[in-house]
């Protein structure tokens, strides 16, 4: 499976690119993330529309039904919007969550909420254990699960939940780390035979 590619440049926010740094790939989250989310608000506007618009008004047959559709339609209208404004906040904080890899390091960007973003970066130098998991029947059929990276010495992980294709992105930086490990070697070689 290809990277997904971005409709936006790619940005990293710590923006620490040097020279020769290149850019390998920026993963977002897959979208079955999200799958719960919308199944729990499409659930509450058919429950909200069946209680007011089926059940209310054969329970106050005093009131006029003009009056009680009324109302129900304008409370629906209400709640119905709220729900698309918290669907529209959650569909920016998921997005908002990447990983960016370069040549020279790689960047964890965290949307915590709206108004809160986290960023960190891990230099390849650093990189020990690079980790892909696909748990469950669902996380092999669509193609997602957890990627994790660990680095020496502190132990601390980078971890990516919702990776799509976590396998490919897991060898794209092993190798990003190879190739960081022979570029380190071999500039360390030309600087002792320039000394020599």
């Amino acid at each position: 499976m290809n990277p997904i590619t971005p409709s936006q440049p790619i940005i990293n926010p710590l923006n620490a690119v040097r020279k020769n740094e290149v850019t390998i790939f920026q993963v977002r989250r897959h979208p079955i993330g999200l799958l719960g989310v919308h199944i729990v608000a499409g659930s509450l506007l058919i429950v909200l529309a069946v209680l007011l618009f089926a059940i209310v008004p054969t329970m106050l047959k005093d009131v006029a039904s003009s009056k009680v559709y009324g109302l129900g339609t304008l409370l629906y209208i209400v709640i119905a919007a709220l729900t698309f404004g918290f669907l529209a906040i959650t569909h920016k904080v998921y997005w908002g969550n990447s990983w960016i890899l370069t040549s020279d390091s790689l960047t964890q960007v965290l949307q915590v909420s709206l108004f809160s973003k986290q960023s960190s970066q891990l230099s390849l130098g650093n990189l020990e254990d690079v980790t892909a998991e696909q748990n469950g029947i669902m996380a092999q059929l669509f193609h997602f699960g957890i990627l994790k990276v660990e680095t020496a010495g502190e132990h601390s992980k980078f971890t990516f939940q919702f990776c799509p294709n976590p396998t490919y992105y897991a060898q794209q930086i092993l190798a990003a780390r190879e190739a960081f490990e022979q570029g380190k070697e071999s500039a360390e070689s030309g600087v002792n035979q320039n000394t020599a």
